[in-house]
């Protein structure tokens, strides 16, 4: 029996993931993304909030930018434009398809 690998632990979430998050990816064009991609997105990010069907509002999200897929808060001084991660690359990169030949 194999153990797990990577990272186990429980993501701590500051805002109410069941809502709609969205990011600007390009001004004025805003994007909806998953809530660990909009916990380590360094930019104006925005949740929806529906107090009935009949009241529904955007409120901007000004909380902590965490390094994607972890728990800690990136420093002031390494605040990148965009998503954040620990080691500067993205770790979901090694499981993009490049064509018909598979994995990179």
């Amino acid at each position: 029996m194999s153990e797990k690998k990577g990272y186990t632990g429980k993501m701590k979430y500051d805002f109410d993931t069941s809502k709609c998050c969205e990011v600007e990816y390009k001004p004025g064009k805003w994007g909806r993304v998953t809530s660990r991609e909009f916990r380590s997105f360094n930019g104006n990010r925005r949740i929806l909030n529906v107090l009935d069907p009949e009241k529904l509002f955007y409120e901007p999200y000004y909380g902590p930018i965490y390094f994607y897929g972890t728990n800690t808060k990136v420093p002031e001084e390494q605040l990148c434009k965009g998503y954040n991660y620990l080691n500067g690359v993205d770790p979901r990169e090694q499981y993009r398809v490049t064509g018909r030949r598979g994995r990179i």
